[in-house]
């Protein structure tokens, strides 16, 4: 039987070294890479790191020059969305431009046969042929909220070797191996945000435009000047905290809605976050097709990471690739620029870019 040709994505952690590991144990013919995303000492550090790791883990390691494309469908996405009023989920972008897009095509040039990955996620396929998307059984590890944009060609090309892993085992497995980074954290940053201000990014896709952000100001629902900002792009849906505007004796006003047009951040009551419907852009579903004949489906829907499925019904719209999703009970502070995922109990049936009201 021949050997299967997969190779690791792999960053210098210890998800997707220990992925490595599984992978061998299991006789798949196992090499690493690695991409190389951003300029600057950190980022040749941490390809060194992963350098090292791939020599103990005894498998060739290759790196992939991305900064450009990386800056151009990462980095200034996350900067145009908050100039246009949205926030931003640059971990889901890098995940379907980069880790199952770009990645996948070098592999492929490369001849191998499969890529994988660290993610804690699972794949299966069906009677029919299908390839389903499901979450891990570890809840708390659990990425599918990323990877919802995943096709059928990418499912048949990927492993998860962690699938349902518990974190500390992987720990413990690495630790076994000797491995140098067993002990390191997970990583909570965004990876081009983690020596700075987010809105240093901002400024810095501006400067390098010409432009600036624009100042504006605070108003109530009715139009009425409370106070000025120094950009919309400093506050999101939701907030109270920072943004220091209150009304009549000490009322707390809430970030209701930003209008990139006007650069306008409309403040009110906390009642006034909580929709029942929303729109959603650029639908993408795992298995290519709505699973019900009338184009409505009946699911759990997450607005954000973390948040537990919210039962809701979606009118799907194939022609333009848009849905309308009506919650069973009002949902607080729904982001435009953030991204709603379908669930139906633990498997992933899609999503898509939440719009503004």
């Amino acid at each position: 039987m021949v050997q299967k040709k997969v190779l690791v994505a792999m960053s210098g952690g210890v998800d997707s070294s220990v992925a490595v590991r599984l992978l061998q144990d299991k006789g798949y013919q196992v090499a690493g890479a690695t991409m190389k995303l951003l300029d600057g000492e950190a980022e040749e550090l941490r390809i060194e790191k992963t350098r090292r790791v791939a020599k103990q883990l005894g498998i060739e390691l290759y790196v992939f020059p991305a900064e450009e494309a990386f800056k151009k469908g990462v980095i200034e996405y996350f900067a145009d969305e908050y100039i246009n009023g949205r926030t931003p989920n640059p971990c889901i972008m890098c995940n379907q431009l980069f880790k199952f897009g770009l990645f996948l095509e070098k592999a492929e040039e490369l001849g191998f046969d499969a890529i994988a990955t660290g993610h804690y996620a699972k794949i299966i396929r069906d009677e029919k042929g299908i390839y389903r998307l499901l979450q891990s059984e570890n809840v708390e590890k659990d990425q599918s909220y990323f990877l919802y944009g995943m096709t059928q060609r990418i499912l048949s090309k990927v492993i998860f070797p962690l699938e349902d892993g518990d974190k500390e085992q992987v720990r413990r497995i690495a630790a076994e191996m000797g491995l140098e980074n067993a002990g390191q954290k997970d990583s909570q940053d965004i990876c081009f945000v983690k020596d700075c201000l987010y809105t240093d990014i901002i400024d810095k896709i501006c400067e390098e435009r010409g432009t600036q952000r624009r100042k504006g100001n605070f108003v109530d629902v009715d139009g009425n000047v409370l106070a000025q900002h120094s950009g919309i792009e400093r506050y999101t849906i939701g907030q109270r905290k920072g943004v220091g505007v209150s009304l009549g004796a000490g009322k707390p006003l809430y970030v209701i809605e930003k209008r990139a047009g006007t650069a306008e951040v409309v403040m009110g009551d906390d009642s006034l976050l909580f929709k029942k419907e929303l729109r959603v852009e650029d639908v993408s579903l795992v298995s290519g097709d709505c699973p019900e004949d009338d184009n409505a489906m009946q699911v759990e829907v997450k607005t954000r990471f973390n948040q537990k499925g919210l039962k809701a019904e979606i009118e799907y719209e194939p022609e333009t690739r848009r849905a309308r999703i009506i919650f069973e009970k009002p949902v607080r502070a729904v982001t435009p620029g953030q991204f709603a995922v379908f669930y139906r109990g633990n498997e992933v049936l899609g999503g898509g870019k939440i719009l503004n009201s």
